[in-house]
């Protein structure tokens, strides 16, 4: 009894621990942004999809995006990227979600996200994916 009390007590700390370097690891990674642009940094990479096709993938332009909304520039950023800015609550949402459930000890539950839901997200992306190398409004260079 006192063993697997000792694990659940060692899984919570593991799990609050990872929360904490996630956490961190965003903030140092936001900070970095910040400072570096982009488009005159070589530390930070390019698209592969686009250099090797030409064709813009459905996350190109989200460093971009993120480096302008870092900068208070949201309407810079959904030019460059609007599934991030459309996308970011969700994802915030979800990681307050997380840390908060992991902070309080709680179990992480499953996911009960219908599956339908999940199949519409992935037909969006594909149709962003491929409306976004078309030559219409907003995607026009």
């Amino acid at each position: 009894m006192i063993v697997f009390q000792l694990m659940v007590v060692d899984e919570i700390v593991n799990r609050r621990l990872s929360v904490f370097v996630l956490w961190l690891t965003m903030a140092i990674a936001a900070a970095l942004l910040y400072m570096l642009e982009p488009r005159k940094s070589a530390f930070l990479p390019g698209c592969p999809f686009r250099a090797l096709t030409g064709f813009t993938c459905p996350g190109c332009g989200t460093t971009r995006g993120l480096h302008q909304l870092l900068h208070g520039n949201l309407a810079a950023a959904f030019q460059l990227n609007p599934f991030l800015i459309l996308a970011l609550p969700f994802l915030l949402y979800a990681l307050l979600n997380y840390t908060n459930t992991v902070l309080r000890g709680k179990p992480i539950s499953r996911n009960t996200l219908p599956a339908i839901y999940i199949w519409a997200l992935f037909g969006f992306v594909i149709f962003f994916w491929v409306f976004r190398n078309t030559p219409f409004y907003p995607f026009v260079s």
